[in-house]
Order: structure tokens, then C-alpha cells, then sequence
């Protein structure tokens, strides 16, 4: 739990309940932390509850008075943990897109099982789209950088069209991996149309700037071929942010933006399918133990609270 007293202390105020790896009180070990609301109060029994999915919350701490007695108590069925209690912990950034790896890894730890060669697909994919747009704003700081005279913008371009590689590279596998989905596993969701468009324009450009050695000879898989030279031609991308290969092409500007946010949403919306969107516990659950008011001022039963 979190509380914003130590142990011993009255009152305390409890916003969250946590899971954790071991019940070693201080390890900084938790996996996730779910905020709690107030949900009423019998005598000396203080209840609380986790935030339904659909709620915000309204930060108002759950009080409970040890020194007086008082136990904090979930009744059965009140402490749920979802997938978006990891969620919200994931920031945006600049383009509106949020890390999806540890939301993915945690919720695949704490929902239903998931089997172990599902669990590394999804987690690989996740990692390249993270990456791709970690690499994204790389781009879009390098060309924002302002440098001055012909050969520091020479060498701002030249470090902006290398990031792009890279992240041409990440983005083709992460979309394929999400592609690839239904052929290995019985995944039913399907991509959203609009990286289902773009899918191949990702995987060609993806595969020049992977085999740029054939593509540097003038070949597509070492026979030549007429658009090999022209993954070498990004004056558009320098002035526009358009990666181009032949006749496909990439606008890191408006269309990469949205490809992550939708690639994001179907593979959360996978995980919600794999593993479930919450787990309930049906048990009641109290902590700090009983006690007379103006009696022994009690401890909280961390290793359970830890649980």
C-alpha cells in the first residue's frame, strides 16, 4: 500500500494498493500500483476499493486511524486490477504516442497465462514500436537542431536520414510481427485498415534500407533492378520528411504518427484478448491488525498488504 505516513503513525492515507515481486517490506520491487477510493465504513472497518476501469478518480486518499482501531478492509470483489491501473503509467510523448512494452510485459505477467512463444512475439513487437518511435523523435530533434552554414546542415541531414534507417528497419518488423499474428496464433483481431494499406510500402522500404549492400549495386536480391539507386535519393525527406523507395513511400510527418498510435491500440487490444482486461480478487482482504482505541499502536501487515 501507499501511505503518506509511516507505519505507526495517525491517521494514514492510503492511495494505492500494490503488487509486488517478493514480500520484502522496502525492496523496491513493485509491479504495479492501483489507486484506491473510499467505499464507506462500518465501526471500526474503514473499506476501500481499486478504480473501476472506467473511472478517473478524484484524489481523495482513503483515511484509516490505526492507533484508534481502525482496519482498512476490500470487500470481495472491490480490488481489481486492469490493465490500464499499468497503463497510465505510460507518458506521451511528443507525437501523442505512449510506451506500450511495460504495459504489455506487466499486464502478461498478472493476466490470464499467456503461452510462453505469444508472450515474446507480442513483447518483441512491442519493443520495436517503441523503438521506432523513440527513434522518431531522434529525427524529429535532429532537424529542429537549427544548425548553420552548408556543411552543419550536411551533417544534420546525413545523421537524420541515418536514424531513419534504423527506424525504417524497427518499424517493418514490428509491423510485421503485428501482421503475422493470425497465421501463428489464434489471434482473430485484425490490423487497422489503414496500416493494412501501408503495410507494404513499410515492408519495401524496410527491406532496402535492411539489404542497403544489394540495393548500394543496383540490385534486388543481387540481380539488378531499376529502383535499387533510389533509396539512395531522400532530398524529399530532407524537405518534407517523405521517405521514399521506388514508388512506396513513408510520411514521417503525418502518416508514421498515426500508424503508432493504431499499432499501439491493436496490440494493447491484443493483450486485453490474450490475458484479459482485469483480474478480480473475490476474497475480502484487511489489513492492520485490530486494537483498542488508546491502545498499542498496531503495524501494518505489510507482507499481506504486499500480496
Amino acid at each position: 500500500m501507499e501511505s503518506q505516513a509511516p507505519p505507526g503513525q495517525a491517521p494514514q492515507e492510503i492511495r494505492a494498493v500494490t503488487i509486488n515481486f517478493t514480500p520484502e517490506v522496502g525492496s523496491d520491487d513493485v509491479l504495479i500500483a492501483a489507486p484506491v477510493v473510499p467505499d464507506g465504513r462500518e465501526g471500526n472497518t474503514v473499506f476501500a476499493r481499486t478504480l473501476r476501469p472506467d473511472e478517473s478518480g478524484d484524489g481523495i486518499p482513503v483515511v484509516v486511524n490505526p492507533a484508534a482501531g481502525e482496519q482498512l478492509a476490500f470487500r470481495p470483489g472491490s480490488l481489481l486490477i486492469s490493465i490500464r491501473d499499468i497503463d497510465r503509467h505510460s507518458k506521451p510523448g511528443p507525437t501523442g504516442y505512449a510506451p506500450i512494452t511495460n504495459t504489455l510485459w506487466t499486464w502478461l505477467m498478472i493476466g490470464e497465462p499467456a503461452r510462453p512463444d505469444l508472450f515474446r512475439y507480442l513483447l518483441a513487437a512491442a519493443r520495436r514500436l517503441d523503438g521506432t518511435h523513440d527513434l522518431l523523435v531522434q529525427i524529429y530533434e535532429t532537424m529542429a537542431n537549427g544548425s548553420k552554414g552548408f556543411i552543419g546542415r550536411r551533417a544534420q541531414w546525413f545523421r537524420a536520414v541515418s536514424i531513419a534507417e534504423i527506424l525504417a528497419v524497427a518499424l517493418g518488423r514490428s509491423i510485421d510481427l503485428l501482421d503475422g499474428l493470425p497465421r501463428h496464433f489464434s489471434i482473430t483481431l485484425s490490423l487497422p485498415p489503414v496500416i493494412e494499406a501501408k503495410k507494404r510500402a513499410i515492408r519495401e522500404i524496410r527491406n532496402a534500407f535492411e539489404h542497403i549492400e544489394d540495393r548500394a549495386l543496383g540490385q534486388v536480391h543481387r540481380k539488378p533492378h531499376p529502383d535499387a539507386l533510389t533509396v539512395f535519393d531522400q532530398r524529399e525527406f530532407i524537405t518534407q520528411g517523405v521517405l521514399r523507395y521506388g514508388t512506396h513511400a513513408l510520411d514521417m510527418r503525418t502518416e508514421l504518427p498515426q500508424i503508432l498510435l493504431l499499432a499501439r491500440t491493436f496490440i494493447y487490444n491484443v493483450a486485453v484478448s490474450v490475458a484479459g482486461p482485469a483480474r478480480q480478487v473475490d476474497a475480502e482482504m484487511r489489513f492492520f491488525a485490530p486494537q483498542a482505541p488508546n491502545g498499542p499502536t498496531p503495524d501494518i501487515d505489510e507482507k499481506k498488504a504486499r500480496a
